[in-house]
């Protein structure tokens, strides 16, 4: 039994007249038919089929799953009628595909023979030159394309299992070069618990901030940082830097302007932090309160009735007033 690697099958055989004829005949179940019977004259040692033994149509219906009767009446009709086999009286054949096989074979017997002829130099007597050589060819290049599909499969999938998913890593700040000395200023200054995104924040930082800004930027910037009526006294007010740049906050804290506001002030009039003590001290205490004491006539300062029993007049307006 030859190999059955391989034998050629056009994808538009469907359209060819008689094929399309039997079609029209027996249906898509005939057209079935008609390969199966074409790949058992691939299998067999001369591409025919025998015709003459008495249960020869049973075997191939019952590798077709069908009747020996309907098998028998299309193999006749694609020899008298539809022209699509030929036969002798004892076999039937298919001379197209007799025609793309004597091809194929004499492919195979000029590979087998350059691979004995390379194979026989050098080699002893005692170790003969297998005839099957094509054949072994075949295999083992079917067992090294295999090989190779199962490495590139192992190898994909330890790929796939060294990904990870984006939730369980940590933001990355992809950043080939370092970072512009100017922006390191600024970055220091701005407010502690805000520096985040600072890959982002430097693509703003080029974006928005022309060369000539940078100073009055990291000026400004040191201001907004001290302005804890703005930004709270732990900075948990104060913007992200991005927003920060992107909304051009930093100008509010610029002196000068055509409308100035108190000296020191731009026109906001937030040019400079709200308590100057900052830098040293920190925020200052609490303002006491308004009112320490207050006194209606001669009413003591708890309000409490005198000894005497006597309830004191009503104050005038004279009698009030507030001791700071």
């Amino acid at each position: 039994m030859k190999d059955a690697y391989y034998f050629s099958h056009d994808s538009n055989a469907r359209h060819d007249p008689k094929i399309s004829a039997m079609i029209g005949v027996y249906g898509a179940e005939g057209y079935g038919w008609y390969w199966m019977l074409i790949e058992m004259m691939r299998e067999s040692s001369d591409y025919k089929l025998d015709m003459q033994a008495k249960y020869a149509f049973n075997a191939y219906a019952s590798q077709m799953h069908s009747d020996c009767t309907k098998i028998a009446q299309l193999v006749h009709d694609c020899i008298h009628e539809f022209k699509l086999f030929s036969s002798d009286g004892e076999c039937f054949w298919s001379d197209s595909l007799n025609r793309r096989m004597a091809k194929r074979d004499e492919v195979s017997r000029k590979k087998s023979e350059a691979a004995k002829s390379r194979w026989g130099k050098g080699k002893s007597a005692q170790h003969p030159i297998p005839e099957n050589a094509e054949e072994m060819h075949m295999h083992s290049g079917c067992n090294a394309d295999g090989m190779q599909g199962k490495e590139s499969k192992e190898k994909e999938s330890k790929e796939k299992e060294n990904i990870k998913p984006l939730c369980d890593s940590p933001a990355a700040e992809p950043h080939a070069d370092p970072y512009h000395p100017d922006f390191e200023r600024f970055w220091k200054v701005f407010p502690t618990t805000r520096r985040k995104d600072k890959a982002k924040a430097f693509a703003t930082w080029k974006k928005k901030v022309k060369p000539s800004e940078r100073e009055a930027l990291i000026s400004c910037t040191i201001l907004y940082s001290k302005d804890f009526k703005t930004i709270g006294l732990h900075s948990e007010f104060a913007k992200m830097p991005t927003t920060y740049l992107n909304a051009g906050t930093y100008k509010d804290y610029l002196s000068g302007g055509e409308d100035d506001g108190p000296e020191g002030f731009g026109s906001s009039g937030r040019g400079q932090a709200a308590y100057p003590e900052y830098d040293e001290l920190g925020p200052p205490p609490p303002e006491p309160e308004d009112i320490d004491a207050t006194y209606y006539g001669d009413a003591p300062r708890d309000g409490r009735i005198r000894s005497e029993g006597k309830r004191p007049s009503a104050p005038s307006d004279d009698d009030i007033f507030v001791r700071r």
